[in-house]
Formats: C-alpha cells, structure tokens, sequence
C-alpha cells in the first residue's frame, strides 16, 4: 500500500462529519410517527422521542393540513 492508494490509512485522526441540514417539519412527524408504532409501550417512546430531540406534538396533524415549508 502507498500514500495514493485510496485504502491507505488516513493521517487525519479527527473524524470529520458531513454537513447536515435539520430535518424538515415533515420528516419530523414521519419519525414521531414510525417512533410511536415500533415502541413498546408509551415509557419507551417517550424516552426515544426525547432522545431523540422530538416532541409528540410533531407527529400530530394530516400532512395535507400541515403548513408548507414555502408557506413560512
């Protein structure tokens, strides 16, 4: 292996995370919603939601009468 063989170990030991944005509001309700039909009891999707940052009010409301993001 040499130093262009793109399996050679990197010499940067600071991980480097890739640029994000937040998630949209619809994203959002879509995550409390599939939270809330995989968890066990409500304990348990409490304490995902909240480890997650989420909120239940997130996940209430038909996406049709949600407001846009163009809307805000």
């Amino acid at each position: 292996m040499n130093a262009y063989s793109p399996t050679a170990p990197s010499q940067n030991l600071q991980p480097t995370l890739p640029r994000t944005e937040e998630p949209t509001a619809e994203q959002r309700r879509r995550a409390v919603r599939a939270i809330a039909s995989a968890a066990a009891d409500a304990t348990e999707c409490a304490e995902l939601l909240e480890a997650l940052g989420l909120s239940p009010e997130e996940g209430r409301g038909i996406p049709s009468q949600l407001p846009s993001q163009r809307d805000r």
